[in-house]
């Protein structure tokens, strides 16, 4: 079940390849995700900090979180859907002790993904709140909004 559920989000999103066995480890899922220099994304990542939030807004002038994540992302090579819950359905689930660099952590109430901010540790995330893009601790947010969970979308070297 465990394996046809990791397919089905695989399938989800472009930009992973898809499976030729499924009955490999998580392992072998991890190795299909797209590499990426933990300094590129930083970089990206740091283009962002500081712009306005703007519901709907996908620009320089503003960006919702979603958005933001989809920016980062392309900005690295790597396509990801616009929507947060389109997003929450790419990559590889992980727990909250294995956050990293680069993963998304998604959160909303009663378990339904409602915004997402990017990985910049384990202890904090990159997202467009009201206050614009910020830098948050994930405990924090997940305090106020509910951590629904996390998900892999790149490797990174």
């Amino acid at each position: 079940m465990t394996i046809f559920v990791l397919v089905l989000m695989m399938l989800a999103c472009s930009h992973l390849a898809k499976p030729i066995y499924l009955d490999q480890s998580q392992k072998y899922y991890e190795a299909k995700l797209p590499l990426v220099r933990r300094e590129e994304i930083l970089n990206e990542i740091s283009l962002y900090h500081g712009v306005p939030y703007l519901e709907g807004g996908c620009t320089l002038k503003g960006v919702d979180c979603s958005c933001l994540v989809q920016l980062v992302f392309r900005g690295v090579g790597v396509k990801l859907p616009r929507t947060v819950k389109e997003q929450y359905g790419c990559g590889l689930p992980r727990l909250r002790g294995e956050v990293m660099t680069g993963d998304l952590v998604f959160f909303g109430k009663g378990g339904i993904p409602s915004h997402v901010g990017i990985a910049l540790s384990n202890s904090q995330i990159i997202h467009a709140s009201r206050r614009g893009v910020v830098v948050d601790r994930i405990d924090d947010v997940a305090a106020a909004m509910g951590l629904v969970g996390v998900r892999r979308v790149v490797r990174l070297r």
